[in-house]
């Protein structure tokens, strides 16, 4: 492609972090109208069929390994906030740069880096991080912990209102507090990060006319395969193809050929995850394997062959096609609902947390949340448990057939 057909491309393709309203977040639209469950049977499909029904594999599984940490570090590394962080402030400030007026609020799903991008766009604006209270001050309510907003209209910023609240009888008092003096004006301009769980239960506890919402706009195939290329760490004149282990198609070159195209098995991906970014690169990682012997591959009549179709020089980079799903405990029952349930909904809890927040003993919700990590359904993270991003479409498919109380997305 020559310079000028890539600038024209580059000119062409949208912006890769959008935020906008809540009420405007499209999933992707193959999975629009959907359910979850239908959506991965396609992608998996997509994997194990791909044009490519009456022939073997290209590459066995038995053939791939697993890649270690540090080369997955390079391939698919962490995502920049700093970058959605820009985008947001170009949201909030307009084009004429303006400060920021009364009280804004960043919704954003699990894994998606609302805390991240909230706190970056703080120190960007010297804004005021007003810090949660421990969990032990939420649950006593004695009134001894109060907000100091601000003065002078410096703005403020709260990371995660998750993080203000427990679902206890005594745990709401605080939120339900700097939730009327966001509205009323008291607290100034600022900006609250929350997390979707969080802020669908605060709209359903709350009486209050909350802000609109701001989110991180959904993921389709063109931009989650951009992102992917993004999140190489690309030495020099590196070029890489991804390449889907049976079909033997490409499902990502890096560099990008077209910013405004993705394979089909990417595009199904962004759909699975209904725009989620983050899930959707934990998959993407998930899936990478190599050759033991990148030697080996020189006498493979089906990768020689698909060398010529392709650009000789350039390294592969092996999609499995037989990732394995991950699946619910046999025993889920009401209470693994339960645990999963407040998890999601504080965006995670710590071992002494749980319980107080459930109808369950700890030893109980200590024993469920052990048995889901064992399963990947939850991992812990800074000292809480969370549900995991490979686990979270499942477990969120699951809530909501039982009827549970789930986000907007």
């Amino acid at each position: 492609m020559s310079e000028g057909v890539s600038s024209e491309a580059e000119k062409q393709a949208p912006e890769l972090w959008q935020f906008v309203p809540l009420s405007t977040y499209a999933q992707p639209e193959q999975a629009a109208g959907s359910a979850a469950a239908a959506a991965w049977s396609s992608f998996l499909r997509l994997f194990h069929s791909a044009h490519h029904d009456d022939t073997a594999p290209v590459k066995k599984e038995d053939e791939l390994r697993s890649l270690p940490e540090m080369q997955l570090e390079h391939l698919v590394g962490q995502i920049d906030w700093r970058k959605a962080s820009n985008a947001l402030d170009a949201t909030l400030s307009g084009e004429a740069g303006a400060a920021i007026s009364g009280v804004q609020v960043l919704v954003g799903q699990p894994h998606c880096g609302h805390a991240e991008i909230v706190a970056d766009w703080a120190a960007r604006h010297h804004a005021q991080i007003i810090e949660p209270p421990s969990c032990e001050a939420l649950l006593a309510n004695d009134g001894r912990w109060q907000v100091a907003w601000p003065a002078d209209g410096q703005p403020w910023v709260l990371t995660g209102l998750e993080r203000f609240f427990l679902r206890t009888a005594n745990g709401l008092a605080l939120a339900r507090s700097l939730l009327e003096d966001m509205v009323s004006g008291r607290a100034g301009p600022g900006l609250a990060g929350c997390d979707s769980w969080a802020w669908t239960f605060l709209q359903r506890v709350s009486s209050l006319p909350l802000p609109m919402a701001l989110t991180l706009q959904a993921f389709d195939g063109p931009r989650l395969s951009r992102l992917f290329a993004q999140l190489v760490d690309a030495e020099g004149e590196r070029r890489l193809r991804f390449r889907n282990a049976r079909s033997g198609r490409d499902m990502l070159t890096v560099p990008c050929e077209d910013d405004n195209t993705a394979s089909d098995e990417v595009a199904q991906l962004a759909a699975h995850c209904r725009g989620n970014v983050g899930t959707a690169r934990r998959y993407w990682r998930q899936r990478l394997r190599a050759v033991p012997d990148p030697a080996a591959e020189l006498g493979d009549a089906n990768s020689k062959e698909l060398e010529k179709k392709g650009d000789p020089e350039a390294e592969v980079v092996w999609v499995s096609a037989a990732q394995p799903e991950l699946s619910l405990p046999l025993e889920a029952n009401e209470d693994v609902a339960l645990v999963l349930h407040a998890l999601l909904l504080h965006n995670g809890l710590s071992d002494a947390v749980l319980p107080a927040v459930l109808p369950l003993p700890r030893h109980h919700c200590i024993a469920i949340v052990l048995r889901l990590q064992r399963l990947t359904l939850v991992e812990q993270f800074e000292g809480r448990w969370r549900v995991s991003a490979l686990g979270y479409e499942l477990v969120r498919g699951w809530l909501r057939g039982r009827g549970f109380l789930i986000d907007d997305f």
